[in-house]
């Protein structure tokens, strides 16, 4: 029979390779629903403000993958109307806001130019429909059987103050 610990060893290396099936494959719906039960497990080695954090990391993961389907199923929709994929060419645009709006197309942003003083579409250097590495922070929170502070996670939400005063409270307490 296995012991907490490595159960929860288990289910964090599972919950991982879950966030990258995601990250490779559109269809993704039973794999969320799986990610979904493995977080309502409980993972009583890792600190309670870790698991807050982790927990944030993977909603914000998720709510940018149901952008990121949304414009999938747009640019789908996109090739069926013309039969073939989106141009990459721009029309240049200037001139009334609402011309540019309705020449804005994915993956695409405005840019400003200060030479002729106007807005301009211009080709985004990241892709607003890219998969991969949606869940970058929280894959990186996993440790050995347990969730930890790395080093993304201290660039977005800075020193784990919590985390180290919560580890002195449990050395006190046992």
């Amino acid at each position: 029979m296995a012991t907490s610990q490595e159960r929860q060893r288990a289910n964090l290396a599972r919950m991982k390779r879950v966030m990258e099936e995601i990250e490779n494959t559109t269809d993704d719906y039973n794999l969320i629903n799986e990610l979904h039960e493995l977080l309502r497990k409980p993972y009583s080695l890792s600190l309670k403000w870790h698991m807050i954090v982790f927990k944030s990391e993977i909603d914000r993961s998720l709510w940018y993958l149901e952008d990121i389907r949304k414009e999938e199923i747009e640019i789908e929709k996109m090739k069926r109307r013309r039969g073939k994929e989106p141009k990459e060419e721009l029309n240049k645009v200037s001139g009334k806001f609402s011309e540019i709006v309705s020449e804005f197309k994915l993956d695409h942003q405005m840019v400003y130019d200060e030479k002729a003083n106007q807005y301009k579409l211009s080709k985004s250097g990241v892709s607003r429909t890219t998969r991969e590495n949606i869940f970058a922070i929280p894959k990186s929170m996993i440790g050995d059987g347990k969730l930890q502070w790395s080093e993304a996670v201290k660039q977005k939400w800075g020193e784990d103050n919590i985390g180290q005063r919560e580890s002195l409270e449990r050395g006190f307490c046992n």
